[in-house]
C-alpha cells in the first residue's frame, strides 16, 4: 500500500497582502498532487487546512477543483479532514461541495451515513455516524480539528478519541498539536493533546496543524505506528524561514545559515514508512542586522540584501541604538532597486519612536500563533464576519489611524490652557470646541458618610445578562 500524506495547504492565502503569494500556495499544492500521482499512490491524505479560511473565494474554490481533478482522472481517491482554519459550524461547507463533486472523501463524525466504493460508516446514535475511508484492507479513520476541552473532558476522565476509535486500525488522520512533537513550535505551550492521550492500535498517525516536519517513531512513543507531521507546503511565517542571516556589531561580515527545519514538502508512505518529497517553496530569508548608527545600519542592510536571491522574501529586523531614532520608510527606499521579490522591515532600534509610513500587513502585526489565538478568542459582533480576516483588517486600520495628539501647551498671551480652537486635537476627535471657562476652584476634600450624616452609597449588584454572550455561545458549539 502506497499513499501521499499532505497537510496545511492554506489555499487562498495572500501573505503580506501580495497577490503573488496567493499564486505560490496554489502552485506548490499543484506540484504536490502531480508528484503524488506520478508516484502512483493508491490514495492521498489531506490532514486539514486545505483552505486558509472556512469560506474561500470563488477563485480559490476554482483552483482547488482544478487541482483535485488531477487525481480524480486517475481514479485516485483523496481523503480529507477540516483543520482549524477551514472548519465551520454550518451544516454545509466547501468540503461538502468538493465531496459532492467526487473530488474528496471526508471522514469523521457525520449526520448521515456514507456507503460507497471508498467510504464506510457506523451508526453511533440518532443522526450521528462515524465515517471512515476504505481502500483495499486499509481503513482511514479521522476527525476534524477540535479544541482540547472538546476532546479531553472532566479533567482527563473522558477521552473522546480513545472512546471513538477503540479497536480501530489502519490510519488515524487528525489536525491537532501533540505536545511531544510541538517543541520549538508556536504550539509548544498551547498543544491540543498529550502523547499518551492518542488512541493506540493504528499503523500510521497522519497529522496536520504543526507547520514544520516532525516524526516520532514507535520506539520513541510506545504507540503501534509512527506519528508524522509533513508540515505546511509553503512558508507561512518568519519561524519557517528557509535561510537565516545574522550581522551583529561583532561580525566583520554577515553569516548565512540554512534553517534547521529544511525544505518544504510532503510524504510518500509505503508500508507505513514515510519518505519525504520536496516541493519548490519560495525562499524566505529571516535577516537580523545590528548597528550603532543609522549609517552603519544602512551599509549592513545593503550588504546583506546582496546575498538574497531576487525571487525571495526577506523580513529584515533592525537592532541597535540610534540617536534620534530611525525612519523605516528610509530603509524601504534603500532596497527599492534590489530586485528582491518582497521585503519588509521590523525595528528593535532603541531611540526615539520609530516612524513607519508603510502599510502593515497582518503578518507584520501578529505571529501565526497570535493570529490563531485571536481566532480562538474572537466573538462575532455585527461589524465582523465569521472569519478572522475582517477582524484583523479592522485592527490594522485602527493601528494605522493611531491616537490623536494632545493639544499643544499655549504660550503666554494665548488662550487659557485646556481651551481648544477649531482644528486642534479636540476638533479632530469630533468633540465640539470647548468654551472659555473660569479658573477652576480648589476642590474641597470629599466628605465621608459619617461627616455628612448620610449612609454611603452601595455599589450596584452585577446581574447575570438575560441572553448568553457570543463567547458563551462559541464555547458551547461544535461538540463532537
Amino acid at each position: 500500500m502506497r499513499f501521499a500524506h499532505i497537510s496545511d495547504v492554506h489555499l487562498g492565502r495572500e501573505q503580506f497582502n501580495q497577490p503573488f503569494r496567493y499564486d505560490d500556495y496554489v502552485r506548490v499544492f499543484r506540484e504536490a498532487i502531480e508528484k503524488a500521482v506520478k508516484e502512483r499512490v493508491d490514495f492521498i491524505l489531506i490532514a486539514g487546512d486545505l483552505f486558509h479560511v472556512s469560506r474561500p473565494s470563488p477563485k480559490t474554490i476554482r483552483d482547488a477543483v482544478e487541482i483535485l481533478e488531477i487525481p480524480k482522472r486517475k481514479d485516485i481517491p483523496v481523503f480529507a479532514i477540516e483543520g482549524n482554519h477551514d472548519k465551520t459550524i454550518r451544516e454545509t461547507s466547501v468540503f461538502d461541495l468538493l465531496e459532492h463533486l467526487g473530488l474528496i472523501h471526508t471522514v469523521g463524525l457525520k449526520r448521515e451515513p456514507r456507503e460507497n466504493e471508498f467510504q464506510r460508516s457506523k451508526k453511533l446514535s440518532e443522526n450521528r455516524y462515524l465515517v471512515w475511508g476504505q481502500v483495499g484492507d486499509v481503513e482511514i479513520h479521522g476527525l476534524r480539528h477540535h479544541t482540547r476541552w472538546q476532546l479531553i473532558r472532566n479533567d482527563g476522565a473522558v477521552n473522546v478519541l480513545k472512546a471513538l476509535f477503540k479497536g480501530k486500525k489502519g490510519i488515524l488522520m487528525l489536525h491537532q498539536a501533540v505536545d511531544y512533537l510541538a517543541k520549538d513550535t508556536p504550539y509548544q505551550d498551547a498543544f491540543d493533546l498529550k502523547l499518551n492521550e492518542l488512541p493506540d492500535g493504528f499503523s500510521y498517525y497522519a497529522l496536520g496543524h504543526i507547520h514544520v516536519r516532525r516524526i516520532a517513531e514507535t520506539a520513541q512513543t510506545g504507540l503501534s505506528g509512527p506519528i508524522v507531521y509533513p508540515g505546511s507546503l509553503e512558508r507561512t511565517e518568519i519561524r519557517e524561514a528557509s535561510h537565516i542571516i545574522r550581522y551583529s556589531t561583532r561580525d566583520k561580515k554577515p553569516k548565512v545559515m540554512e534553517s534547521r527545519e529544511g525544505p518544504k514538502g510532503f510524504y510518500i508512505v509505503e508500508d507505513f514508512q514515510p519518505e519525504f518529497v520536496e516541493v519548490d517553496a519560495r525562499p524566505f530569508y529571516s535577516i537580523r542586522v545590528e548597528g550603532e548608527g543609522k549609517a552603519e545600519l544602512r551599509e549592513k542592510v545593503e550588504e546583506t540584501a546582496s546575498l538574497v536571491p531576487r525571487d525571495a522574501i526577506a523580513v529584515i529586523t533592525l537592532e541597535g541604538t540610534v540617536k534620534g531614532g530611525i525612519s523605516l520608510a528610509e530603509f524601504n527606499d534603500l532596497l527599492k532597486d534590489s530586485g528582491i521579490r518582497y521585503y519588509t522591515f521590523r525595528s528593535r532600534v532603541v531611540g526615539e519612536a520609530v516612524i513607519s509610513k508603510e502599510r502593515l500587513s497582518e503578518e507584520e502585526l501578529f505571529t501565526e500563533w497570535e493570529r490563531e489565538l485571536l481566532l480562538h478568542l474572537r466573538v462575532s459582533p455585527k461589524e465582523f464576519s465569521e472569519g478572522l480576516s475582517d477582524f484583523v483588517s479592522w485592527l490594522v486600520e485602527r493601528y494605522e489611524k493611531g491616537i490623536p495628539a494632545k493639544a499643544p501647551v499655549t504660550k503666554k498671551g494665548a488662550e487659557p490652557e485646556g481651551q481648544a480652537k477649531e482644528g486642534t486635537a479636540k476638533a479632530e476627535t469630533g468633540e465640539k470646541p470647548a468654551k472659555a471657562r473660569k479658573p477652576a476652584k480648589t476642590k474641597e476634600p470629599t466628605k465621608t458618610g459619617k461627616e455628612t450624616g448620610k449612609a454611603p452609597k452601595k455599589p450596584k449588584p452585577i446581574s447575570k445578562p438575560k441572553n448568553p454572550s457570543s463567547l458563551d455561545a462559541w464555547l458551547r458549539r461544535g461538540k463532537p
